[in-house]
Formats: C-alpha cells, sequence, structure tokens
C-alpha cells in the first residue's frame, strides 16, 4: 500500500510543471504618484488567482532610477531579482552587465513571434529588440501629453476647445495664461513643464534633431536643432517668464490638479491622478511641434533575470505574459493612465466604456504615429546625469544653451570613449 502511494505521489511530481510551488521576486518602480503602487499590487493579486501555484513577492524600488540602482545594487550582491520593471534605455545596461535573457525561447514555445508578439503595439515593442532578439514584454508604456485647464482658458479669454498646435502657439497661449500679481510675479503659471530629459528629448525631435545613434554611441546635444529647442524651453522660462523652473514630476503633475497652471507638459501615466484631484474641466492634446510633429517613447518593460533558477525563470515569464495580456492591460490603462501595450486591449469593452468617458485617455495611444525611441547610450544612467545637471544649469543661466549643450556632448564622449570600437 505505502509503494502504491508513493508511485502515485511520484507521478503526480512528474506531472507538476517546472515552475509549480515557486515564489519569485518582483522589483517594481513607481516613478509618478502613489496610487500606482496599488495598481501594481492588484496585477499581481489578479495572477495570484490564475496561478495559485506561483507566488509573486512584489518590492518597490523607487522612481526609475532608484529602482534601477536596487536592481544593480542586487546583482553585484549576487541575489538579483527574478523578473523587474525596468526602461527600455535600460536595455543597454542590463546586457552590458549580461544580467537578462531574451525572451524568444518562450515566444516560440508559446506559438511565435506572430502569436505571442504580434498584438503588441510596435512602438512598444520595438525598443526592447537588439541584435533581432526581444529582451523585455512592454508593460508601462507611455508618451508626454500636453494636459491643460479648460476653466483658466475660458477665464483669460481662450478657446478651451483649441490648445495649442504649435510652438508658437504654446508660447502665446502660455503669455496670455499666465496671471501675474501687481509686483509682476506670476500667481498662476500659463505652462509647467518638469527638468526631465525625456521632455527635452520630445522637444529636440520636433525641432528635427537627433539625440542618439541606433548602436548607442554617439549623442548629438551639441547639433543645432538640439541647442535651439533647449533656448526655445528656455526663454519660456528665463526671458517670457511663463513657466517655473526646477519642478519635479510629482510637484508639476500636483500644481496642474491644483490650478496653479494652465498647461502641464507630463507623462501619461499621471492621468489617473489628474482624473482623480482635478476639480475642474480639463482636456488632453498631441504635444505642440515644431518643424515636425514628434514625441519620445517612455516607460518600461518586464526583464527576466539570467541568475534565475530555470523554474523561477517560467514563472518569471508566466507572470509577464499575464500582466501583458490584453485583458490586464486594459485595467492598468484605466488605474494608471499609462498606455495599454495591446492593440486588442482597446476593444475590449470596459476600455471602450472607459475612453467613453473620459476621451482624454485616448490623446497619448493616438500620438504613437509620431512616437519615437528615447535617448539611450551605454553607461546610460552616467550619461543622463550629465544631461540633466547641464541642463539645469542651462535653466539657471549658468551657460548659454548652446555652451551648455557642447559642454554635455563633450563629457558624454568622453564616457562613451570605452565604447568606440
Amino acid at each position: 500500500m505505502k509503494q502504491r502511494v508513493w508511485m502515485v505521489f511520484a507521478a503526480l511530481l512528474l506531472a507538476a510543471p517546472a515552475w509549480a510551488g515557486t515564489t519569485i521576486k518582483f522589483y517594481y518602480p513607481v516613478h509618478l504618484t502613489g496610487p500606482l503602487v496599488k495598481e501594481v499590487e492588484a496585477v499581481v493579486a489578479e495572477f495570484h488567482k490564475a496561478h495559485p501555484d506561483i507566488k509573486v513577492e512584489p518590492v518597490w524600488g523607487g522612481n526609475y532610477a532608484e529602482n534601477m540602482q536596487k536592481t544593480v545594487a542586487a546583482l553585484q550582491a549576487g541575489s538579483p531579482p527574478d523578473i523587474a520593471v525596468h526602461l527600455a534605455v535600460d536595455l543597454v545596461t542590463l546586457r552590458d552587465m549580461d544580467a537578462v535573457i531574451p525572451l524568444d525561447d518562450y515566444v516560440q514555445r508559446d506559438g511565435g513571434d506572430a502569436k505571442v508578439l504580434g498584438d503588441f503595439i510596435p512602438a512598444f515593442l520595438a525598443d526592447f529588440r537588439a541584435e533581432q532578439k526581444i529582451w523585455a514584454l512592454p508593460f508601462q508604456r507611455s508618451t508626454p501629453i500636453l494636459y491643460y485647464n479648460k476653466d483658466l482658458f475660458r477665464k483669460v479669454g481662450l478657446d478651451p476647445n483649441k490648445p495649442p498646435t504649435t510652438w508658437e502657439e504654446l508660447l502665446a497661449t502660455a503669455q496670455k495664461a499666465t496671471v501675474r500679481n501687481p509686483q509682476g510675479q506670476a500667481t498662476t503659471w500659463g505652462l509647467t513643464i518638469p527638468d526631465d530629459i525625456w521632455l527635452v528629448m520630445a522637444f529636440i525631435y520636433q525641432n528635427g534633431g537627433r539625440t542618439s545613434s541606433p548602436d548607442f554611441k554617439k549623442v548629438y546635444l551639441g547639433e543645432t536643432e538640439a541647442i535651439e529647442a533647449v533656448q526655445f524651453w528656455t526663454d519660456m522660462a528665463n526671458k517670457y517668464k511663463v513657466m517655473p523652473r526646477h519642478r519635479t514630476f510629482p510637484i508639476s503633475v500636483q500644481d496642474f490638479a491644483a490650478g496653479n497652471t494652465a498647461m502641464l507638459i507630463h507623462s501619461t501615466g499621471n492621468l489617473r491622478f489628474v482624473r482623480d484631484s482635478a476639480k475642474f474641466e480639463w482636456g488632453t492634446a498631441f504635444l505642440p511641434k515644431n518643424r515636425k510633429q514628434a514625441v519620445a517613447i517612455g516607460g518600461a518593460g518586464l526583464y527576466i533575470f539570467k541568475k534565475a533558477p530555470k523554474e523561477k525563470q517560467d514563472a518569471a515569464w508566466k507572470f509577464a505574459a499575464f500582466a501583458t495580456s490584453p485583458e490586464m492591460q486594459a485595467r492598468w490603462n484605466i488605474g494608471s493612465g499609462y498606455i495599454a501595450t495591446r492593440k486588442s486591449a482597446f476593444d475590449l469593452p470596459i476600455m471602450k466604456e472607459y475612453t467613453a468617458k473620459l476621451p482624454q485617455a485616448l490623446v497619448a495611444r493616438d500620438q504613437l504615429p509620431y512616437a519615437l525611441p528615447e535617448m539611450s547610450t551605454h553607461d546610460n544612467w552616467k550619461m543622463r546625469n550629465v544631461f540633466v545637471t547641464t541642463f539645469q544649469e542651462i535653466l539657471d543661466e549658468k551657460y548659454t544653451p548652446e555652451a551648455g549643450m557642447k559642454k554635455a556632448q563633450a563629457e558624454i564622449e568622453k564616457i562613451l570613449a570605452p565604447f568606440q570600437k
């Protein structure tokens, strides 16, 4: 009898998938507002219902940069996460560290590119490809959009249904919407933009410029188009004084929701915060263009780590596939504001109902035909730190836009010199 029981038990063990009973560690960032932590936890909870034999341990890592630092520290300590959300621009660094695995074997096992990847929005998949392999599944992807306060537009005599569509109109609208006290100080800003190079990139692209090379070894910050873009930005802050300097991502969106600025250029990932917080009528629009209509893609995907045992990698793939399914991406879009990464998510009844009530949510998706990859290089965070530090010094008028951008170009060239082989 005992032998028979053991034979049945052994057969059950052999029949169980390798990942059954596995626990995986999941690092994720929240770069924007606090409610997104609950949305991530909701995704994990739904996964546990669908896959009770796999336990996901979510670990909040701070914002994008802090989460990457946490992962790098864990890699150096020999205990990396099994799966993590990191930026598309982190792909180069993670590959340079030999930290993550390509996902092509899983894609082929589950039916091939057309079946597994064909439903993803192409722009969101493209910047996770390298050497003809796919390295992450698109999870929380975004573009910056223009938010505007229709009530403030009406108050200063602007048409609430006509947001600016060009740089010239953006400046003119910001000038008209800025309210000053008798001492000339702004009490309501016409425009607010966080100091973030992702947003600077959008202006460079709109001016016909370029940011980094496809091989991740060069930047083009010293070119005329990039300098002109930064000149326009700094003129709005320093010459025309229609926007504040040195606003962070969280503070800037709080300013908008509080009615302290008429317009905001910010991630679509804060759509939920604006929806839940603003007590006025508001709209969204494409970013205003200059020489061309353009926007930089942002956001992150789900990477699986090389040092994880095979059963944990298998479980991590199950979680990645679940979190990026059309149904979960629709819920993620509604709960966060990040763009659903699958085309079919927008055809689901819950999304149709949501976007019918909140058409502002479709602007970021509809802007995608004009989207370009975010600036990315080897030693990416060191490059970004040089760029953002120099940009802030330009805003503080320590350097002219031309001198500052050429200085940043020279410093970044030194950072990238070891990779010029």
